[in-house]
């Protein structure tokens, strides 16, 4: 018996005759100027879940946030009133990289109570004001409140943290999130014991890692050692499940 009951057409292609069957082009994972469009129609307009608030401990912790798609760096704090924020990394005297350790591009996490800009000692407290000029008699007509740091729309749900780079978010985050997310909250995520982390630089398009993940081609083969019997493919003869295989799959498996 199949997994999921066809149509009553008889076959998804007759339930959806608008897809067509012809080759699908991949142009749009190739075209530099496609991409472009994306991170101003996609990313910067996306709610983007850059951490936990288990990583801002206590009042006074940060971490920064390369976001690489969208051209930008932003820092996410617990300010001295427990609220979590987020400002684009940037000093606004003239434009250099506010928080950073001993590489710009990598990022760092820490706890103070103000942030300090390294070049010319521009200082800001945990809710973005500009407190401290260097010299600032020597300015004309500086006005520090309007030097803050610029501030990014920024929520928690269920303990992650999610930014919004918009001007004006299009949609809450409730709404971006939709309801095959948020009939998880009140899971108690806060209260798991274990974490791990996981990261890779997948050098394809976001586009081809998505659709790897949707797709349900590949797993007899990349994951043959979880296919139970009835599910899987009869490729024949199947793949060996030793030597880098069996490492391709223990990897997989990590970044589920």
């Amino acid at each position: 018996m199949a997994l999921y009951p066809k149509p009553a057409e008889g076959s998804w292609t007759e339930h959806y005759p608008d897809l067509g069957t012809g080759v699908v082009s991949y142009e749009d994972c190739v075209s530099p100027e496609f991409y472009e469009v994306e991170r101003e129609a996609v990313f910067k307009r996306a709610w983007l879940n850059v951490g936990r608030v288990e990583d801002l401990p206590r009042k006074g912790s940060y971490f920064t946030k390369e976001i690489e798609v969208a051209n930008t760096s932003i820092i996410v704090v617990r300010d001295l009133r427990d609220r979590v924020r987020a400002f684009h990394n940037i000093c606004r005297h003239r434009g250099n990289k506010l928080m950073w350790n001993d590489f710009p591009r990598e990022e760092t996490r820490g706890s103070c109570r103000a942030f300090t800009c390294k070049y010319r000692a521009w200082r800001y407290d945990l809710t973005g004001k500009l407190t401290f000029v260097q010299q600032e008699s020597e300015f004309f007509d500086l006005d520090k409140d309007d030097y803050g740091l610029l501030p990014v729309h920024c929520e928690v749900w269920a303990g992650f943290v999610f930014v919004n780079l918009a001007k004006e978010p299009e949609q809450t985050l409730p709404e971006f999130l939709g309801p095959m997310i948020t009939p998880l909250d009140g899971y108690p995520f806060d209260r798991l014991t274990e974490r791990y982390d996981f990261r890779a630089d997948v050098h394809c398009n976001w586009k081809v890692f998505l659709d790897a993940f949707q797709e349900y081609y590949h797993v007899p083969v990349l994951h043959s050692q979880e296919a139970t019997s009835d599910r899987a493919s009869p490729a024949d003869p199947p793949f060996t499940t030793t030597g880098t295989h069996t490492l391709r799959c223990r990897r997989e498996r990590c970044t589920r």
